[in-house]
């Protein structure tokens, strides 16, 4: 019996998945369940399960290809014996055929053909200017010459973008092309963050090796604000607004591979330091490419902090089908007025970025004053 073994849709908006390595080898005995393959989705990479156990009997789409779901991309068969059918995959090995020049006599001069050996000259590609249509001396130096000229400049180098790449980028122009955005921003005094998180970090550092960052926080503040304007807390598909009965935060997470976001689910029900336990694991699976599928569906609005980059403020482009992100800065030292005296305070930026469809200005403006409150009240984030 032969099984085939397809491209999975690994998310709701996968459409195409790239076959980063094969975990076995044609000819390889693999069981039910046994990883199969690491496929790289539009939000990380994910290993394939084998859908039967037998031989892997053929691959039919080798590393670093990009296939549709549920296109055929390999073949379990009972035993090596068992015929499969003939490769129809969209992915096909291209026939290189070797072309002969055709043989000529080219006339150079003695000296031309030194020049030309010396600096890999194709004499072929010479135009001669001597009688006859001879090559001579000048015109190989002219074209040793042009060469250099060309090489002085810096070529471009062509980069693929990863299956992971490309999907992101797809989503982001649909993004900015379909969404009409809008912005709001306000600063917040991180006076009383940046005092509880010292007093709090000493307390935790005591009964775990969680570290408290700005970001829990921040997430937690995003919580509250979900809650007491529900809007934000929705989704928008094809005309129809889906508001969340759960309050999940994606957290954008930057690696090497490509942005992958997170989500903390249920920030609402969860403590200060539940938010930091469950983002530092997370953060720490992300880099090690070890995120699940659980781990970044359910999310309907997501946090970028870029404050650790001294980036002042920033307007992030909307994660469709989201209504809302929430991009936020680093915290600076500036010069406020408290009441009639000037004083140094830590200040944060943030910056709403709205699907106008959806939020307008006085529920963005609105979900942005319950954070702020949060923050500079950060004793309340404890209750």
């Amino acid at each position: 019996m032969v099984n085939k073994v397809i491209m999975p849709k690994l998310g709701e908006t996968m459409e195409e998945g790239e076959i980063i390595r094969w975990l076995k080898k044609e000819g390889e005995r693999v069981e039910e369940g046994e990883p199969l393959l690491e496929v790289a989705t539009d939000k990380a990479n994910m290993e394939v399960e084998a859908p039967a156990s037998g031989f892997l009997r053929k691959i039919l789409v080798p590393e670093g290809k990009i296939v549709p779901v549920d296109e055929v991309i390999a073949y379990i068969a009972d035993s090596m014996k068992e015929e499969i059918p003939e490769e129809t995959g969209k992915v096909k090995k291209e026939e290189k055929k070797e072309v002969s020049a055709p043989s000529m006599q080219i006339k150079a001069s003695p000296l031309a053909k030194r020049i030309a050996k010396e600096h890999g000259i194709d004499l072929s590609k010479v135009k001669g200017t001597g009688p006859g249509g001879r090559i001579v001396r000048e015109d190989v130096l002219k074209l040793v010459k042009e060469e250099k000229s060309i090489e002085k400049e810096a070529p471009l180098q062509e980069v693929s973008l990863s299956g992971v790449g490309k999907i992101i980028a797809e989503r982001m122009e649909s993004s900015t092309r379909e969404i009409p955005h809008f912005y709001l921003t306000c600063e917040v005094d991180f006076s009383s963050v940046v005092k509880m998180r010292e007093e709090l970090k000493e307390e935790l550092a005591r009964e775990s090796e969680v570290h408290l960052t700005y970001t829990d926080f921040l997430i937690k503040a995003c919580g509250y604000g979900l809650k007491e304007v529900p809007q934000v807390n929705s989704t928008f598909e094809e005309g129809k607004i889906y508001r969340s009965s759960q309050i999940n935060v994606g957290l954008a997470v930057g690696r090497e591979e490509g942005l992958v976001v997170p989500v903390i689910k249920d920030v609402d029900k969860k403590s200060l330091f539940e938010i930091a336990r469950e983002r530092e694991g997370l953060v720490k699976k992300a880099r090690e490419n070890r995120l699940s599928l659980q781990d970044l569906e359910g999310s309907s609005f997501t946090l970028s902090n870029l404050g650790m980059f001294g980036i002042k403020s920033f307007s992030a482009i909307i994660n469709p089908p989201q209504v809302c992100i929430l991009a936020v800065g680093e915290i600076k030292d500036t010069v406020v007025a408290v009441e009639g005296r000037m004083e140094i305070r830590p200040v944060m930026e943030m910056t709403l970025s709205c699907d106008h469809r959806v939020i307008d200005g006085v529920l963005g403006a609105r979900f942005l004053q319950k954070i702020k409150e949060r923050l500079e009240k950060p004793s309340l984030l404890l209750i």
